[in-house]
């Protein structure tokens, strides 16, 4: 067998397990909020005849599904892009964990702890180890997925100590929370992971994404409803956006945004006539 051939042989069993994974996923968002303990009642809440009746978030199998699709192609995907390894596996628990924690964001308007909080420790324990390992010359070469640890451990500074400004700073100012400290602790857990550069990657495509998105809100619903645009009034969950760009940046890098950042520089000196 080639080595072609094993490889769409692992992806295909990697999307068979990703299947398999679909109804966890959909305990998982199920858990939240108020039911941390992940209690094994909350797997037949798709058989739920009162909350399909009341439109609850939680019933119904066709968000199991979903869950389920989304996880078998994001495995598959990533042994066919990266091969079988530690980077493949980083790619679908990242997908993944983002899946979970944009659906309760939206829902809710929370970012559950056990992923973000977590997430700053085991990323700074990941490359830490590695770094170790590297130093003791356990390890001959990096693995498929490493960042410096000093860059992981700035990376978390960075984001979690941004955001927690921001959220200082509107609450001083504007006397209401300006920044819910879920989304601090999920870009901290961003920035160990993935270092202080994406940490900026991040929080420019999260804000960019973010802001288009509220605008075309706000003009839906005055066109269609006639709804007044109120400042402050209404609250936007940041974790999808925040997701979003990092996901983005995980599997394009830092490339794409460099590229825009030069043609827009291009664009304004040509506009004010300045000599390249």
């Amino acid at each position: 067998m080639t080595s072609e051939a094993v490889t769409w042989a692992v992806a295909f069993l990697a999307a068979v397990l990703g299947w398999k994974t679909g109804p966890r996923i959909a305990w998982a968002i199920r858990a939240w909020p108020g039911h941390e303990s992940f209690h094994g009642d909350y797997l037949q809440c798709h058989a739920c005849v009162g909350g399909r009746r009341r439109g609850c978030y939680n019933a119904g199998r066709t968000q199991d599904s979903l869950y389920a699709a989304f996880a078998a192609l994001i495995a598959a995907a990533s042994i066919l892009a990266y091969g079988p390894g530690v980077r493949a596996v980083v790619s679908w628990l990242f997908a993944v964990s983002c899946l979970i924690i944009a659906v309760v964001d939206y829902r809710y308007y929370i970012i559950p702890d056990l992923l973000s909080v977590h997430g700053c420790w085991t990323g700074l324990a990941w490359h830490g180890a590695v770094a170790l390992a590297l130093r003791a010359e356990a390890l001959a070469s990096p693995p498929s997925f490493y960042v410096p640890v000093l860059d992981s451990l700035f990376g978390f500074l960075l984001g979690f100590g941004f955001l927690a400004m921001l959220s200082w700073l509107a609450l001083f100012l504007l006397k209401k929370e300006g920044m819910g400290w879920g989304d601090v602790k999920l870009l901290g857990a961003m920035g160990a992971w993935m270092g202080w550069q994406a940490v900026i990657a991040t929080i420019v495509l999260a804000s960019f994404a973010g802001s288009v998105v509220g605008v075309s809100t706000i003009l839906y619903r005055r066109l269609r409803y006639g709804t007044e645009y109120k400042p402050l009034a209404h609250m936007i969950p940041f974790g999808p956006y925040l997701c979003l760009g990092f996901l983005f940046v995980f599997y394009l890098g830092m490339d794409p945004l460099y590229r825009v950042m030069a043609a827009y520089q291009a664009w304004v000196e040509a506009r004010l006539g300045l000599p390249h």
